[in-house]
This record gives structure tokens, sequence and C-alpha cells, in this order.
């Protein structure tokens, strides 16, 4: 039996909502009207599907030109480089409008509600869930709310902990600059690892703040560390049982052989 406790939004979500009711009314509006009127083109102005003809000859022409444009490519690649750059960029910041502007309509808020519905009810169901959406009492700490989003089980741990480690260790790849990056990462590195491993080891958290801000010291997986203070026990006593139920089941093997060489005697 689970309990749902809900109240007033705190004053930045109701902002937050206000605004997205708004700006879906918006587009629903607008789409409403596009739709509509582009749907009736082809019927109002029919010489629109001539547009159609020249489609599969260009894009012929366009599968065949490829090899050519990939071969000018990687010739002038020291001269188109910056210019592909400025071309995925664009390309990017458009695809990202205009995946915002799809998921903003009904068809794309549906799609986004059937993913994103059944993890945002079990974040309502937690105390920090409901600590930041609903006014009902002080704002989680950061280290609660990295607490209600990280992974609990054993691989996900591993792989949240090796990429703790790994951004990290990144400033290696930037000598001297790389450590003022360290700074940065340091306070989220504790909030991180404290959320992860403050069960196990309270004072962890303060060893990768540490180690994160010292230099030279960032080659230490304090996150990692935390992860075989966990879970390494639990894996060294599995190992051991497994070993003994390998050693018994040839022990009673041998036993077994040694048996049906004395019978056959």
């Amino acid at each position: 039996l689970k309990l749902r406790l809900e109240g007033p939004y705190r004053p930045e979500i109701a902002a937050v909502v206000n605004l997205m009711n708004g700006w879906f009314t918006a587009v629903d509006v607008i789409s409403d009207n596009t739709v509509g009127f582009v749907s009736d083109i082809p019927k109002n102005v029919p010489a629109v599907k001539l547009l159609l003809v020249p489609t599969v000859p260009l894009a012929t022409v366009a599968i065949g030109a490829l090899p050519i444009l990939g071969g000018i490519m990687i010739i002038g690649i020291p001269f188109f480089l910056p210019i592909f750059l400025i071309v995925l960029t664009l390309g990017l910041s458009l695809g990202a409008i205009g995946s915002s502007v799809y998921f903003s309509t009904r068809q794309g808020r549906t799609r986004i509600q059937h993913v994103a519905e059944p993890s945002y009810q079990t974040f309502l169901m937690t105390k920090t869930g409901q600590r930041i959406i609903y006014d009902v009492g002080p704002r989680p700490s950061p280290q609660s709310l990295a607490h209600a989003v990280l992974p609990y089980d054993m691989i996900g741990k591993l792989i949240v902990s090796l990429v703790i480690d790994a951004i990290g260790s990144a400033s290696y790849l930037i000598p001297l600059a790389g450590e003022g990056f360290d700074l940065t990462w340091a306070p989220m590195s504790m909030i991180l690892v404290g959320a992860l491993y403050d069960d196990v080891m309270p004072n962890l958290k303060y060893i990768a703040l540490i180690e994160e801000l010292l230099p030279f010291t960032d080659f230490i997986p304090s996150a990692t560390l935390g992860w075989v203070k966990e879970f390494g026990p639990n894996i060294i006593d599995e190992a051991k049982g497994r070993m003994g139920d390998a050693k018994r089941a040839g022990r009673r093997e041998r036993d077994a052989l040694a048996n049906l060489h004395l019978s056959r005697q």
C-alpha cells in the first residue's frame, strides 16, 4: 500500500506549470489552424502535386553524387571542417527546436506522457519528489534529490560510479586548465558520491571532494571505492559459496567414480 500526499504547488513549480499550459494552448491553436490549411492545399491547388514530379530524378542524382561529395570532403577536410561544425551545430539546434515544438503538440505530448508518466508517478511517490513539487515543507537538499534519481542496483551504481570517476580524471586531458575544471566538478562529485554511498561510507563524499580539489589526485576512484565497499563483501561471499559448491560437487563426483571402480573390481 502506497500513499501519495499532495498539496499546493511551490511558487516556482506553479509558475512553470502555468507557463507550459499557456504555451501548449498557443501551440494547439496554431497547430489546428495550420494542419487544416496545409491539408486543404492539394484540394484547393491541384497544381501543387506537379512539384512531386522532379523528386525521383533529383533524389537519384543526389544518391549518385554522394561518393564524389565524400571524396571532396576527405581531400578538403582542413577547409571543410569548420564549415561542417557550423552546419552540424545549426542542424542540432534546428533539430532541438523542431523536437521541442513537436513534443508541444497534442500528439507529441501524448507520446511523452506514455514514456514519462510511470517515472513521474514513481518520483511523486517518494518523499523527495513530494517536497520538490508541493509546498509541504522545507525544500530537499541537492544530495537527497540526487539520491531520489540515482540507481539503487549493483550494476546501475557501478556505471554511475565509473562515469563520476571518469569525469573527475578527465582533467588530465587538459593539463593545468583541467585543474580549474575540478573546482566546479568537486562539489558536484561530493553530492553524487554522498547520494550513492552515504549509507555505507558517510565520510566518502569528503574524500571525493578533497581528491578533486587537490592537484594531481584525480586518479583516486573514490566513487568506485564506495561501490567496492558496498557490494564487494557480497560478491566475495557469493564467490566463496560457489567455489564451495564446486568443491563439494567435485568431491561427490570423485567418490562416485571411486565407488564405480570398486564395484567393477
